[in-house]
């Protein structure tokens, strides 16, 4: 981490040797800089269709893109920074233009995802980017350009859109085959109870007895909502279709050994105490769950060579002015 000297100034007789015009005017000068110093973060460094992109906008992306890159902050990388930003500001024009509207919780979620896989909470991921000079509010607009651009362009092309057999068989051939083995896959809602930082045995142990009452109260999925209001910060989210083969253990050995419509005991983890809801419970054949995953690939592949046609049009037709 860069750190920032400030310069040691001592004043202790500055008013025995100059007069007070002259501290007045020195004055002036300490508060000149300070307003120099905003002027150039906020001065332009490229119209897009008349929205501005700022030096501050620049800096922020490029300290961004070092802290996550490792790269060198180099001209060139500045260059790229600035093109980049153009792009997005375009495409954030498009969503507007299309009515596409990314709300904040999903930008936050997003957010917290990234968090968690650097093995960090949200606030934690925020004060870690603080540190390094990085306004958070900089990788969630990033978020946001990209899940909104991703919004315009599957409205526009869905139905140019399409993959047949022949294109997937073609596909899975080059790919090592599956070997057609069963997998269990679930469909899932996960409970969770929060634990304060640094809690205690005896805090940990009244939060598993709330997480086994609340589990004895559970009858099924579609009131899972309703039962877990009944014991405090508890939260459910819904994990969607889960195969066994991902989740990692002790999950997965105790999600195996459960039946459909129970839900598993309570687990402590990093974040809290845990437990799933398994709503549904199927075998599936792994060739058919490759077919499906080549198929996914093969889709966002075709949106991908639609996307980069469709922003090279819209920059074509966009008014960007550099400053």
């Amino acid at each position: 981490m860069r750190r920032i000297s400030f310069l040691d100034m001592r004043i202790t007789r500055l008013f025995s040797y100059c007069s007070a015009a002259i501290v007045f005017i020195a004055c002036l000068g300490f508060a000149g800089s300070a307003t120099v110093r905003a002027q150039s973060e906020q001065s332009i460094v490229a119209l897009v269709n008349d929205q501005p992109i700022t030096n501050y906008d620049v800096t922020q992306r490029l300290r961004l893109l070092t802290v996550t890159t490792r790269r060198e902050a180099t001209d060139a990388l500045r260059k790229k920074v600035i093109e980049d930003l153009i792009s997005e500001r375009i495409q954030l024009q498009e969503a507007t233009k299309n009515s596409v509207v990314i709300p904040d919780d999903q930008i936050n979620e997003v957010f917290s995802r990234v968090a968690k896989s650097n093995n960090m909470t949200g606030k934690q991921l925020i004060a870690s980017l603080a540190q390094m000079g990085v306004n958070a509010k900089t990788m969630k607009e990033q978020i946001r350009s990209r899940i909104a651009w991703r919004s315009v362009v599957q409205r526009k092309f869905r139905g140019q859109v399409s993959v047949n057999a022949s294109q997937i068989d073609k596909a899975i051939s080059g790919e090592e085959p599956a070997s057609g083995k069963k997998e269990t896959e679930f469909q899932l809602q996960r409970i969770q109870l929060k634990l304060p930082d640094g809690s205690d045995q005896r805090t940990i142990a009244a939060r598993l007895v709330e997480a086994g009452k609340l589990r004895r109260r559970f009858r099924s999925c579609s009131k899972i909502a309703e039962v877990a209001k009944l014991v405090r910060k508890a939260t459910v989210k819904s994990v969607g279709r889960k195969s066994a083969t991902k989740m990692v253990q002790p999950t997965r050995a105790i999600l195996l050994s459960a039946k459909e419509g129970e839900m598993t005991p309570p687990v402590i983890t990093s974040s809290g105490i845990e437990m799933y809801a398994v709503c549904a419970r199927r075998s599936v054949n792994r060739n058919d769950e490759q077919r499906k995953q080549v198929r996914s690939k093969l889709l966002s592949q075709e949106y991908n060579i639609l996307a980069r046609r469709h922003l090279r049009d819209l920059r074509q037709e966009a008014f960007v002015e550099y400053r």
